[in-house]
């Protein structure tokens, strides 16, 4: 039987011709990776954002001493436990710190001044505090750390859990005595705010001008007497509390 010899000029041209078009098909090959890689990069969309409707190319980032804060839901009852008055729709709520601005710097001094509050902090904040807005299709709040009353250590709305910030207190509120101790009665007003209670919790103390820390002159488990304006008004468990500023106390026992 013949055999059929292919010149030795024909081989090289033909190994020429694999070598370049595998030079060329290699980097499309590398770049498209294999077919599941492709279909798990195609199952991952990128996170969308939006502030009231409005997209945006990437998350928001709080500056100076703003945090951006979840609201809780705000019906009667909030998840955490604290209790709303269908009535006082701008009483004190809470929520979860989104992300924290890095502080402010003092004008006078020049001293960076910490915002008090970081990313993940459960967080109670003070009456007509900050500003709503939609962001990611959920109830938000921008707020300055000055309109927060505190965070819950381990995220658990109790009274022991509570850490005042700044210089605040919360303040256990007494309850109003209906007579003298020689038994005589006393007429009392359900609208008659309590103004003196037992301090649950301190904060550490005011911030200066410079960045340090001014400690609080009074301590759990003081009584303390204050302003009958003075404080936000807070539902927890175990009673009625008030937070109020170290400053706002006029006298302690």
């Amino acid at each position: 039987r013949s055999t059929q010899r292919v010149p030795a000029c024909q081989i090289r041209e033909n190994t020429m011709a694999g070598v370049a078009l595998a030079c060329v098909l290699g980097p499309v090959a590398y770049s498209l990776g294999s077919p599941t890689a492709a279909s798990a990069r195609r199952g991952a969309p990128a996170m969308q954002y939006s502030l009231n409707n409005y997209p945006l190319p990437g998350p928001l980032s709080p500056v100076y001493n703003q945090a951006l804060v979840k609201l809780s839901r705000s019906d009667e009852t909030t998840t955490g436990g604290l209790f709303l008055a269908a009535e006082e729709k701008e009483k004190p709520r809470e929520g979860v710190v989104v992300e924290a601005g890095p502080g402010r710097v003092h004008p006078d001094t020049g001293a960076t001044l910490p915002t008090a509050v970081k990313s993940g902090d459960l967080v109670l904040l003070g009456e007509f505090a900050g500003e709503k807005v939609d962001y990611n299709g959920a109830s938000h709040q921008f707020v300055s750390d000055d309109g927060i009353l505190g965070t819950f250590k381990g995220g658990v709305v109790q009274a022991d859990t509570f850490c005042p910030l700044r210089d605040r207190l919360l303040v256990r509120l007494a309850e109003a005595q209906s007579e003298t101790s020689s038994g005589i009665a006393l007429a009392t007003g359900d609208d008659e705010a309590a103004t003196q209670g037992e301090v649950v919790a301190a904060g550490p103390g005011r911030m200066t001008s410079a960045g340090e820390v001014v400690p609080v002159g009074i301590s759990a488990g003081e009584h303390v007497l204050f302003g009958k304006y003075a404080g936000a008004d807070v539902s927890l468990p175990g009673g009625k509390f008030k937070v109020v500023h170290a400053s706002d106390c006029l006298a302690k026992w």
